[in-house]
């Protein structure tokens, strides 16, 4: 616990370091460019999130078979990614870009097609046969 308490005070203390090393090194006008090029490519990240996230998912999970794990986190992964960049500073950016890769997980078994709902689709073509049982007139109901 104290572990991700000393993890959350250096944080914003490394990216203030390494935006003074930046600076020093490839001049104060290109690093406020970069950091208003990332900050608005965040914006334009989480803007297209908005109804993206729902149709992803709702699409991954008709489309049956087996799904990634990560795929289903895809659309968090975007929105995280849009936050982390709109952060200023280059550990933030790399983390966004780290995000964004595309990875694929392991797979997660979808339950087989008898225990999903029938869809307009699904239609079984064939033939059957009605077979009753006979009436025993000795039997009675009481």
């Amino acid at each position: 616990m104290r572990g991700l308490l000393w993890l959350f005070l250096l944080y914003p203390v490394a990216e203030i370091v390494s935006l003074i090393a930046l600076t020093d090194k490839f001049g104060g006008g290109a690093v406020i460019l970069w950091l208003i090029a990332s900050a608005l490519l965040g914006l334009a990240l989480m803007r297209n999130q908005k109804l993206g996230m729902l149709l992803s998912a709702g699409a991954l999970l008709r489309s049956g078979g087996e799904v990634s794990l990560y795929s289903l986190l895809w659309p968090v992964r975007t929105l995280l990614a849009g936050v982390l960049l709109i952060i200023p500073g280059p550990i933030s950016d790399v983390l966004a870009l780290l995000l964004l890769l595309p990875f694929k997980g392991p797979s997660v078994r979808m339950p087989p097609r008898a225990a999903r709902p029938a869809e307009p689709g699904d239609v079984i073509d064939g033939e059957f046969r009605r077979v009753d049982e006979p009436v025993d007139p000795q039997r009675r109901l009481h």
